[in-house]
C-alpha cells in the first residue's frame, strides 16, 4: 500500500474557446476529489501547474484560487468578449479583397479586458503554486517558458503572461513584452533585444501546445538546480525520480473530421487558413505536436501519465464563441465523461492524487480490517 505521494503535475493544452472543454473535465475531477475532502481545492492536489494559450488562463486562474466551476462559467459567459462573432465574417471578406495582405481575425482589446478582469494587477510570483506558462519569441526564434519560481519573472503581471501565451498566429496580434527584468534576463542568456522595443511573443502552442513535457523537464531540472527564488526552495527541495511523477494532462478536444487527399492536393493558403474551416493548418500542427508530447511523456513516466482528450465528430471551431458552439462543446464533453473508460480513468487519477481514497475503498469493500 502506498504511503507516499509522488510529485503531481497538472498540464493544460491550448485551444482557444475550447478551454471550456478542459474546464468541464476539471470540474468533474474536482467533484470526485471533493467527495472525500469536501473543501479541499483542486490545486492542493498538484505541485506544479503548466498551461499554454487558453490553458495559461486556466492554469493561472487555478493558481490564483478559482475553482473549476468558476472557470467553466467564465468560458460560457465571457468568451464572446474575446471572440466577437462578427469578426470572422469581416476578416474573411477583407482577406478576399486584399488577396495578399491581411490582419489577425481578432483585436486584443477584448482579450486584454477579460484578462485584466480576472487577474487585475496580480503579479506572477504572487500565484499560490509553481506555475509554468509557454510562449514563443519570434525575434530570436526561441521558445519562452515563464516560471513564477524564477526571480526574473515573478514581478510580471499575470495578465501580460497569459496575453503573450494566447497570441495565436492569425487569431490574435502578437504581444510585445517590455518587462525590464525579463528583458535583462533574456539578454543575459545571449538573446538579442530589438532596439527601443520589447520581445515580440506569440502563442506557446507553436512549440508546446501540450505543456506536459515542459513541466516534467523543469521538475527533473530542480533535482540538480533549485529555483533561485527562496520562496519555492523548501517546497521543491526533495529529489524526484521520473518514475515518481504523476501528470494529469487535459486537452481541449480533437477533431476526427478527416482532411482527404483531394483537399491536401488542392488547398492553398485561403483554405488552410480559413476561419470558416477553423484554420486547419493550425489545428493539424497543434494536434500533431500535442500527440507527440503524449507519446514522449508516456515513455518517460509510464502509466502515471493521464491524458484526457475528447474527440469531436463535428467541427468545434477554436475561435468561435457562438452559442451553438458553446452548447456543442458542453454536449460533447459530457458525452465523453459519461464513457465508462473515461470515468474509470478519472477514478484512477483520483486514487493517485489522494492515496487515502484507495484506503477508504478497500475498507468499504472489506479488504482491510
Amino acid at each position: 500500500m502506498r504511503t507516499d505521494v509522488p510529485f503531481r503535475v497538472l498540464a493544460l493544452d491550448g485551444g482557444g474557446v475550447r478551454g471550456l472543454v478542459t474546464a468541464i473535465i476539471l470540474e468533474s475531477l474536482e467533484k470526485k476529489l471533493q467527495k472525500y475532502e469536501q473543501h479541499k481545492p483542486l490545486t492542493d492536489y498538484f505541485d506544479v501547474i503548466a498551461g499554454t494559450s487558453t490553458g495559461s488562463l486556466i492554469a493561472c486562474a487555478l493558481s490564483k484560487g478559482l475553482n473549476a466551476k468558476e472557470i467553466k462559467n467564465f468560458y460560457i459567459h465571457n468568451s464572446v468578449n474575446i471572440f466577437p462573432p462578427s469578426r470572422i465574417f469581416i476578416h474573411s471578406i477583407l482577406n478576399l479583397i486584399r488577396l495578399g495582405s491581411s490582419q489577425p481575425i481578432y483585436g486584443d482589446e477584448g482579450l486584454i479586458m477579460v484578462l485584466k478582469y480576472i487577474f487585475g494587477n496580480l503579479k506572477f510570483g504572487e500565484l499560490t503554486k509553481p506555475t509554468i506558462i509557454t510562449s514563443y519569441d519570434t525575434y530570436n526564434r526561441q521558445a519562452v517558458v515563464f516560471k513564477n519560481t524564477k526571480i526574473a519573472h515573478e514581478d510580471i503581471l499575470v495578465w501580460e503572461i497569459c496575453r503573450a501565451s494566447s497570441a495565436a498566429p492569425i487569431g490574435f496580434p502578437g504581444y510585445e513584452m517590455k518587462h525590464k527584468a525579463f528583458l535583462q534576463d533574456w539578454e543575459n542568456k545571449g538573446y538579442l533585444i530589438p532596439p527601443k522595443s520589447g520581445i515580440p511573443l506569440i502563442d506557446g502552442g507553436v512549440f508546446a501546445n501540450n505543456p506536459a513535457l515542459c513541466a516534467i523537464a523543469e521538475r527533473l531540472r530542480w533535482n540538480k538546480k533549485l529555483p533561485n527564488n527562496p520562496k519555492w526552495k523548501v517546497l521543491l527541495a526533495e529529489n524526484v525520480d521520473q518514475k515518481n511523477i504523476i501528470v494529469a494532462s487535459f486537452g481541449t478536444g480533437q477533431h476526427v473530421k478527416q482532411i482527404g487527399a483531394k483537399q491536401v492536393k488542392q488547398w492553398g493558403a485561403l483554405e488552410w487558413l480559413s476561419p470558416y474551416q477553423d484554420l486547419p493548418l493550425l489545428d493539424v500542427l497543434f494536434d500533431g505536436a500535442s500527440d507527440a508530447v503524449c507519446y514522449i511523456a508516456e515513455q518517460i513516466i509510464g502509466n502515471t501519465y493521464f491524458r484526457f482528450q475528447p474527440n469531436f465528430e463535428k467541427n468545434i471551431p477554436t475561435f468561435s464563441a457562438k452559442k451553438q458552439n458553446i452548447d456543442a462543446m458542453i454536449e460533447y464533453t459530457e458525452q465523453y465523461l459519461s464513457q465508462p473508460e473515461v470515468d474509470n480513468k478519472l477514478n484512477k487519477l483520483v486514487e493517485m492524487l489522494n492515496p487515502s481514497v484507495l484506503n477508504l475503498r478497500e475498507t468499504e469493500l472489506g479488504v482491510r480490517t
